[in-house]
């Protein structure tokens, strides 16, 4: 399975994506949630090793995607 992180503040897309990907490639995705930058950082400090692929929002509340490709670089 490929670890993938989904960061977005809206829940609708995050949980879409996560479905479809599910849906169209089932048991090849261990699917990763976050609303945040901030929340991203956590479960990426957790889980370094793991996650191979990040799909991240820009523009969201808490940290935003800038802020947190800056901190992860």
């Amino acid at each position: 399975m490929i670890p993938l992180l989904i960061v977005d503040d809206e829940s609708i897309i995050r949980e879409t994506i996560a479905a479809m990907l599910r849906r169209k490639y089932p048991d090849q995705f261990h699917i990763f949630l976050a609303s945040n930058g901030q929340e991203a950082l956590s479960i990426l400090k957790e889980h370094k090793d793991e996650i191979s692929l990040i799909l991240l929002d820009i523009v969201m509340p808490v940290m935003d995607g800038y802020t947190f490709l800056s901190l992860v670089k």
